[in-house]
């Protein structure tokens, strides 16, 4: 199974300099939108990267509901058939866009897991792994359709820019409803900042971003 970081991994360069040391790939990051951010294509967004490599990375959104019949999504999968346990897995679906395609799954079933972490977090995109969750009833299943993509260097550009926050993908924030996800994310980032420094407790749950 690929694996995927368990733990993150301290991001290191200028944006300019990359060929000059080490890379530091991010597969496995979890991108969270700072809150000065006012591009809407990102603000309040809440991303994972699921590739990254010197060519450039891909992700998902995660916090982008779309309401959608999993009908046509059931006749993709299982090619017209009519499965009656079919559809018991399908109810929640997200746009992990900007762009059209594939379809992914991020669930915590790690008997169909094709990729993944030791925090419990699974990912499938394999038809075959598809059709069985959509047939099974895991405590965590989203569907995502759609991809976001960056070029070379610009996701390494947009986080020294402090665009983006970087945190692992553990389910506290993967599976947190998505209404509320950035928020949740955003307090995970404080905490774990908070954490480093002794005697400085958790930021209050009631704190609030714009």
């Amino acid at each position: 199974m690929n694996r995927l970081p368990s733990e993150q991994v301290p991001f290191e360069g200028d944006g300019q300099g990359f060929g000059r040391s080490e890379k530091v790939l991010l597969t496995g990051s979890v991108l969270v939108s700072s809150p000065w951010v006012q591009d809407p294509n990102i603000a309040s967004g809440v991303c994972l990267i699921v590739e990254h490599t010197d060519k450039g990375a891909v992700g998902v959104f995660l916090n982008r509901p779309m309401v959608m019949d999993p009908k046509p999504l059931l006749n993709f999968l299982f090619e017209g058939e009519v499965v009656a346990a079919a559809g018991t897995g399908m109810s929640h679906f997200n746009f992990g866009g900007p762009n059209n395609g594939p379809i992914l799954a991020i669930h915590n079933e790690s008997a169909l897991a094709e990729g993944g972490n030791d925090h419990g977090v699974y990912l499938s995109a394999q038809v075959e792994t598809l059709r069985q969750l959509a047939q099974s009833s895991p405590e965590h299943l989203r569907w995502f359709i759609g991809h976001a993509t960056w070029g070379k260097s610009q996701l390494e550009q947009e986080i020294v820019s402090e665009n983006w926050l970087l945190l692992p993908a553990v389910p506290q924030i993967v599976f947190e409803q998505e209404e509320s996800m950035w928020k949740r994310a955003l307090e995970f980032y404080g905490d774990s900042v908070l954490a480093s420094f002794p005697g400085v407790g958790k930021i209050p749950s009631q704190t609030a971003y714009n």
